[in-house]
């Protein structure tokens, strides 16, 4: 289970005034950086005041996964994929990326409601993601539109899987009927 940003502050600011009550000098508190500024840092493009996609879902990014970039079909395919991610069949790599750890290191490729800590996203959309190189090779940076679709799925909580056999989540996706990214 995840801790979100809300969450991160409460538990700052709760450790602070117990630090005060105890007569201790207080911990201030670390500002928070909000996932937007965690993006900009790691060179990302800039979604923010485009249209959102609603209900997006793994078909709609497999498939421009499988158009824009062809990553389907050459580096993440076969009995030796890159990064050990298959993303060959699009009924099965659902299962390789959401809450799974990258073969990289100790980061999810795919978080549900964090695509500024979704290693798969900052790989297409960002210059310094937090592990490897950005992806497709040598520079990253899949279309915009394709980088959306990326966005919003995993913004709306990352599904697509299907009904027989669901990943389990620990998320509930909080639409605020917003038509815009922030």
């Amino acid at each position: 289970m995840g801790i979100g940003w809300g969450n991160l502050a409460w538990l700052l600011g709760l450790v602070s005034t117990a630090a005060m009550a105890n007569d201790v000098s207080p911990i201030a508190p670390l500002p928070i950086a909000q996932p937007r500024d965690v993006l900009a840092a790691a060179g990302c493009d800039d979604l923010k005041g485009r249209p959102i996609n609603i209900g997006v879902r793994w078909d709609d990014v497999w498939q421009a996964l499988e158009q824009g970039a062809n990553c389907t079909q050459n580096c993440h395919l076969g009995s030796l994929p890159s990064a050990d991610l298959d993303l060959g069949s699009r009924l099965f790599s659902i299962y390789f990326t959401v809450g799974q750890a990258s073969s990289q290191a100790d980061v999810l490729r795919v978080d549900p409601g964090n695509p500024a800590g979704s290693l798969l996203f900052q790989k297409i959309s960002c210059s310094k993601p937090a592990v490897g190189r950005p992806m497709p090779a040598p520079f990253g940076h899949l279309p915009i539109p394709v980088q959306e679709l990326m966005y919003d799925w995993i913004e709306q909580g990352a599904y697509g899987e299907p009904g027989e056999d669901p990943i389990p989540r620990d998320f509930v996706y909080r639409d605020s009927l917003e038509s815009l990214r922030r």
